[in-house]
This record gives structure tokens, sequence and C-alpha cells, in this order.
């Protein structure tokens, strides 16, 4: 119970957080955020010495009470609204039954009352309460509905798809599986997302804990030191290049190049705020146990897989040189449910760039009603129709087979690809973080509106273009 024991302590103006939080420069609610991501790995040592083997019928009240001490240390009272949500969606599957009409149930009430939340707990900047869990807990409740209805369809010999399969159920959770699932406490507060069914395969023992403890033990280690990394670096990144330099006056007054590049590498380390908790939260679940994903072989080895939890590639991040890259490496489980229960739901629209515009403009409405947030997927939007169509076509080119045949331009295409996507990723990423119109348009205006002009006119201006001159080659 450290949570209720911190709580107690700020209660008695004896809590050590509030000092440390001016000392190294972040607020209560980040230093408190952090303490909380942190003690899922003691937790997770804690459940597997005194918990797993010797309480086993008490695993699931473990997830429930360490949950609840978490986030009662973090939004106090205000943890009841991370409640409801699964009141409703348990007696919805209760009264309804899994299908259709559960799903839409789930959709709407879901995302309305994150939304309304938003709307109560909103400013201007990034705030801690309790919509920061809840926004995690909107997609797991969203895609547990659609894994029941999936469940019912099996059951009736319906075809389903690979991903489907894995995670559908046949049977509904009960009511403290539920909760355990909401509240379990290495991924409540940021995440990662994860389906019911490998939580229900999770405490059932489905997967191999004792044979490969020392396998993920060492993985999780390796995550919890990275994650440190990224933290650290986060901290310097966000130092030497700062938001409020960007929306100055001097800043206006640096050359156009230096902006953008400055911009660029703004967004690359403000990123590691988002992989730095990732990377620490995956190392709890792997503590735990909870990503085992399966095995593969290896050099005629056959061995476990545990990245089922993962939410970030960083190899693929660090050495992007598209903006699919980006989409592939960050954010992984948000992704792929956005892929499964989201665009692949939309095929009957018949129109692949109308379900990705709607994908999108869900994930805008799931992070909030500033319209930032629409303006960044907007631009995800943008560049990835232009990205796409643009590599079709060039990449059947002779030409641009030989330069990258060409060890010396490959070197120059590779520095040219990277520096184009920190740049716009930088613009991409400004609105999502200043959130109001009047802050990301001035800040635009600084950078002469670099982006649209780049990538708004690809369908009636470069592209004829480029195909003209393609033909001619």
């Amino acid at each position: 119970m450290w949570g209720l024991f911190l709580s107690l302590l700020s209660w008695l103006h004896l809590s050590p957080v509030g000092y440390f939080a001016d000392l190294i420069g972040t607020t209560e609610p980040g230093l408190k955020l952090l303490i909380s991501i942190l003690m899922g790995y003691p937790l997770a040592i804690v459940y597997h010495k005194y918990v797993r083997i010797q309480y086993k019928e008490h695993r699931n009240n473990y997830f429930i009470l360490t949950g609840f001490d978490m986030a009662f240390y973090n939004f106090g009272i205000s943890m009841f609204h991370n409640i409801i949500p699964a009141v409703v969606m348990y007696v919805s599957t209760m009264v309804l039954g899994p299908g259709k009409k559960n799903v839409i149930v789930s959709l709407i009430f879901n995302m309305g009352y994150l939304l309304i939340g938003y709307v109560v707990t909103e400013s201007e900047d990034y705030d801690i309460t309790w919509t920061m869990p809840h926004c995690v807990l909107t997609l797991k409740l969203i895609a547990l509905s659609f894994d029941l209805w999936d469940g019912k369809k099996m059951s009736k010999g319906e075809e389903l798809s690979a991903n489907a399969k894995k995670t559908a159920l046949t049977t509904a959770p009960t009511f403290l599986e539920l909760i355990g699932f909401v509240y379990f406490p290495a991924c409540f507060l940021v995440g990662p997302i994860f389906s019911f069914r490998r939580y229900s395969d999770y405490i059932n023992d489905k997967f191999p804990l004792d044979k490969e403890e020392d396998v993920y033990n060492k993985q999780a280690m390796t995550r919890l030191i990275q994650g440190m990394i990224y933290l650290i670096a986060f901290q310097v990144g966000v130092t030497v290049f700062s938001m409020k330099y960007i929306q100055s006056d001097e800043f206006w007054d640096a050359g156009i190049f230096y902006r953008h590049l400055y911009c660029g590498l703004w967004a690359h380390f403000a990123l590691y705020k988002y992989i730095s908790c990732w990377l620490l939260t995956e190392a709890s679940c792997i503590r735990f146990g909870l990503s085992y994903n399966g095995s593969e072989k290896d050099d005629d080895k056959v061995v476990s897989k545990w990245d089922g939890c993962s939410n970030i590639k960083l190899l693929r991040f660090e050495f992007a040189t598209k903006f699919q890259h980006y989409i592939d490496s960050f954010n992984c489980n948000t992704n792929h449910f956005a892929a499964e229960y989201i665009y692949k739901r939309l095929k009957f629209l018949g129109d692949r760039n109308l379900s990705q515009g709607c994908t999108l403009l869900f994930l805008a409405l799931w992070h909030g009603t500033r319209s930032g947030y629409y303006m960044t997927f907007f631009n995800e939007f943008m560049i990835m129709y232009m990205e796409k169509e643009f590599e079709s076509i060039i990449s059947k080119t002779n030409i641009y087979k030989r330069m990258w045949a060409n060890t010396a331009i490959s070197y120059a295409l590779y520095f040219l690809l990277k520096l184009y996507t920190i740049v716009f990723m930088g613009w991409s990423l400004v609105p999502f973080d200043v959130k109001v119109f009047s802050k990301w348009w001035s800040i635009y205006a600084s950078l002469y509106f670099s982006g649209f002009l780049f990538f708004l006119p690809w369908a009636f201006a470069y592209k004829p273009l480029l195909l003209s001159v393609k033909n001619r080659l």
C-alpha cells in the first residue's frame, strides 16, 4: 500500500515529492506518475515471490489492490471515474450479450465519457489527470466489446482474421476479472493496451513463466535500463531544445533552415518522454510475465518471445527514413488497435483513404478536443498519402535502383531522408504539443507554412509532374 502511505505523507505535508519535483524541474503530478510507473517493477517481483504460487486464487485480487493503490495515489477520489466504464461494460454485456449492440454502446459511452472528461479537465498545458489512464481504458474496453462479438461470430462458425482469432472471447469476463484487467498495475496509467484474452491466458498459467524466468527477467532488466537512458535523454534534450524558444520572438530572428532543424530536433527529443514511459512499463510487463508472445526458431533453437506488450521499436524509430517507419515503430499497440478495430472494421466504406481518414479522426478525438490534435493527424494523413504514392512511382524506376546500388549516393540519400523525417516530424508534432490554434499557427508562420507547401500540392501539381518526367526517362 505504498500509494496510500505516500498520499498520507502528502496530506500531512511531509511528502518529499514536491521538493524533488522542483529540484529536477518537473511538476509534482509528473514525478508522482514516474514513481508509479517505476513501482510496477518491484510490484512484479513481489507478485512472483509471494502471490503467484502461494496465493494462486488471489492473483487477480493482487492486481486490483495494487492498481487501486496506484490510482488513488495519482488521482485521489477522482479514481472512481475509471471504475464507472468498467461497470457499464459489465452490465451492458450481461443485458445485451456480446454482439453489435454491445459494441455500439461501448463505443458511444466510452468515447463520450472520455470527451466529457477532456472538456472538464483539459487546459493548454500537459495535464496529468484521471483522463490520462482513462484514454487507455477507453481503447481496452472498446476492444473487449469487439473481441466478445468476434467470439460470438466464431462460435457460429463465421470466419475471422488471424489477428481476430487471437483475441476473440467465447466467454465474458467476470466482474472481478474485468476490474483486474482494468487496473493491472504495470499498464494502468500509460498503457500499453492489451487484450483480455492475453490477461486471461496470463492469470490461468498458459504462459511458460517457470521455464523462461531467466529469459524474461533479463529482457525486463534490459528494457528498464533503456527506459532510464531515454528518460535522461529526454530531460537533457528538452533543456537544449525548448518549446519556449520556438514560441519566442528570438526564434524568428534565426535562419529558416535552422528553425526547421531546431523544431525537428525538439520533436525528436520530446517523443523520448513517451518512449521512456513505454520502455519502463514494458519492463514491468515483462517482469510480471504478461508479455509472452509465443516462440520462434533462432539458429535451429526454439526461443520464447517476450515482446507482447512492446509499444516502441527503437531501431526502426531512431533510423527512420520515412513516416511509415514512425508509424510502424511508435505507439505500436495503439496503432494495432486502430488498424484492427477501426480501420479494418470500416472496410464497408469501400475506400482505403476514407477508412484511413476516419481512423485518424477517431485517434484525434481520442486524444482530446483541442485543434492541435486534429492538425497533427491531418498532417499524418497528408504526409502518408504523398509518401505512399511517391514511393510507388519512384521505386519502379531504374535510376532509383541504380542510386541505391551506389554506396556513396545511398549514404547521401539516407542523410537527406533522415533530415526529411526529422524536420517534418517537428512540423507535424508542434500542434500536438501546444494544442491551441493561435500558438501552432504562429509557429507554422515562423516556418513559412512549409509543410503545407511541400505536401498539399502533391495530387494536383507534383504527382503529374513526376509522372511526366518518369514517362520521358
